[in-house]
């Protein structure tokens, strides 16, 4: 789909909004500081547009990381999207968190374009477990193997093939395990931009004759755990007798 995308990063602590036309970036603008997804995202949005010098009835349609991630950023991300989404009579998609890191990553310069091999994005997802997903890299050509997955970074070396590159926020909290497995770690700093994600859901929509092909469904999170996402009342309505 060559139509204009806006999409609207908050999986992590930043984030922000970009608007993406003809697989072109027009403009990408990010959250003052960390957590400032649900008073600002709006304006993210309004400026994203502004720079774009595109009104909002342009939008073809409305993209969101949805996860994992953290909680509550999913939430604010899914919801901007779908309210603009009803209010622009355009569809919403859901981008995977994983393929937005692997796009991030193989864009960013950090990776070796020669480099033919397996790429490892990782998150924390407490309880001694890493989530994650295999994805096979090959001289610039990125493809997701499977889906996402938990696992404990122990056991990481069974998963993986010798020499594969582990990256993302994930490897910190377990550096000193991560370090006994035969991969080689990328960053542990990795914030994503909004225009990852515009370029990740341009290759996701690429095939797509236009917005008016696009199925409108809800947007379904993915969440480390399900049971995480669970609301008080769901937890005790579950376990009552």
């Amino acid at each position: 789909m060559e139509g204009v995308i806006l999409a609207i990063e908050t999986s992590g602590e930043t984030g922000g909004a970009a608007v993406l036309r003809a697989g072109q970036v027009l403009a990408d603008f990010s959250v003052s500081a960390a957590k400032k997804h649900g008073g600002e995202i709006t304006h993210c949005v309004d400026r994203a547009m502004a720079v774009a010098k595109l009104e909002r009835g342009a939008i073809d349609v409305v993209v969101a990381n949805c996860g994992p991630g953290s909680y509550t950023g999913l939430r604010i991300g899914l919801t901007t999207a779908i309210t603009l989404s009803y209010a622009l009579d355009r569809p919403a998609v859901g981008v995977p968190c994983f393929d937005v890191m692997a796009t991030h990553y193989s864009l960013s310069g950090d990776l070796d374009m020669r480099y033919k091999g397996e790429l490892w994005p990782v998150l924390d997802a407490r309880r001694d477990e890493v989530m994650t997903a295999k994805f096979m890299y090959d001289k610039g050509v990125l493809e997701r193997v499977g889906g996402d997955e938990l696992i404990n970074p122990a056991e990481f070396g069974k998963k993986a093939a010798p020499g594969s590159i582990v990256f993302g926020s994930g490897i910190a909290p377990y550096i000193d395990v991560f370090k006994t497995q035969p991969v080689k770690l990328g960053p542990d700093v990795f914030n994503l931009s909004a225009s990852s994600l515009a370029l990740q859901a341009y290759r996701q929509l690429l095939n797509v004759a236009g917005h008016d092909k696009i199925e409108r469904r809800l947007i379904e999170p993915r969440y480390f755990r399900r049971v995480l996402a669970k609301t008080t009342a769901q937890r005790a309505a579950e376990n009552a007798p």
